[in-house]
């Protein structure tokens, strides 16, 4: 489950960093899995953390693929019995809409049959009938003014009608790529999608699947490439040293392949996820990105300069300190149900609708 480090690190070595901020680093990371270990796999009740801005404030998962939106588009897209293309049609979509439920009311698109105004009148319902928002507010996307409409839904409509029209050249263009980043500049070249949503569906498109037999969609992994985002890069900006200067994507591979031996060098126990064979998943390269912005704002919301965008609460509303012994019980039982601990990240229902 562990790939080899390449072997040129670009010379990055521990000197480059701020040791108390690089123990920062580390510290926040396992903490942050220890509480999902112990909400989800162990299921005991709050609080899971000593923490008191982890048992507040709503943080990503360390491994992206548990987030319910992932589990999402993994299970119901990436693991359907349909053609590649379909798929990351439907990747594209699912993650400019952001919204599970949104994706499930409009049903897998099928290419060959995709239907712009069938899609735009059932989007109005969400929002016009059922009184729902049809897409998330959990991120910002690129403008869709370049579309011509005042109302989002006909932008995006029309965005996605015009992505069809073209797509059997996008999706060549895609298979003949030869490395992440360069379908990651082909993604991000479509119309409402900008570096932030390109890399999110690249990040999709890369999960192994049972469908192909742990491979994923795309013949490339989630420790050969990764783009830095702005909370990323600030992140990266916090760990160096003063007057240090490196390559953002050098940082990340530094951090993605020295993670065991600075776990070692803290005595800290990291609660590694396990595959269905047991065997422990390091923290990919993608997963060290999105640490990296997290760890950014856990530093803000530390040094009071900054705040969290939404606080954490479970799924029944509840904050950390009140989960209940009694939903613990239940909990309990539908792991038992769902199958074994370890292949956690193949069962949707595991999962509710908080990043925690």
């Amino acid at each position: 489950m562990n790939a080899q480090p390449p072997e040129d690190t670009s010379g990055i070595t521990s000197a480059a960093f701020q040791p108390p901020m690089l123990d920062l680093f580390w510290t926040f990371i396992c903490e942050r899995q220890r509480v999902w270990h112990k909400r989800k796999l162990e299921c005991l009740p709050g609080p899971w953390t000593d923490d008191e801005i982890l048992q507040r404030e709503r943080f990503t998962n360390i491994y992206r693929e548990l987030d319910p939106g992932t589990q999402y588009v993994i299970n119901q897209v990436l693991e359907a019995d349909a053609p590649k293309p379909d798929k990351v049609f439907n990747t594209m979509l699912y993650r400019l809409i952001g919204r599970a439920e949104t994706h499930a009311t409009l049903g897998f698109q099928a290419l060959a049959t995709f239907d712009p105004e069938q899609m735009q009148a059932r989007l109005q319902h969400i929002r016009d009938v059922e009184r729902k928002p049809p897409f998330t507010a959990a991120y910002m996307v690129s403008a869709y003014t370049s579309m011509g409409s005042r109302d989002k839904i006909v932008n995006v409509t029309r965005l996605f009608a015009r992505l069809h029209e073209r797509f059997a050249g996008v999706y060549s263009q895609i298979e003949q790529s030869s490395s992440p980043a360069e379908i990651h500049h082909i993604l991000a070249a479509q119309d409402g999608f900008g570096n932030f949503l390109a890399y999110q569906v690249l990040v999709d498109l890369l999960y192994p699947l049972k469908r192909y037999d742990g491979r994923p969609l795309l013949p490339f992994t989630h420790d050969d490439w990764a783009s830095a985002g702005p909370g990323a890069q600030r992140g990266v900006r916090m760990l160096l040293a003063e007057g240090v200067r490196a390559d953002y994507l050098d940082v990340m591979r530094w951090l993605r392949w020295n993670q065991r031996s600075e776990f070692a060098r803290l005595g800290l126990n990291f609660p590694y996820l396990r595959a269905e064979d047991g065997a422990e998943i390091e923290i990919s390269l993608a997963n060290i990105q999105n640490c990296l912005c997290e760890y950014h704002k856990y530093v803000k919301i530390r040094d009071g300069v900054g705040r969290g965008r939404r606080k954490f609460h479970t799924a029944d509303g509840a904050t950390q300190a009140s989960a209940s012994p009694t939903r613990n019980k239940r909990k309990k039982r539908r792991r038992a149900l769902g199958g074994a601990a370890d292949a956690a990240t193949t069962q949707l229902g595991l999962f509710d609708d908080t990043m925690q």
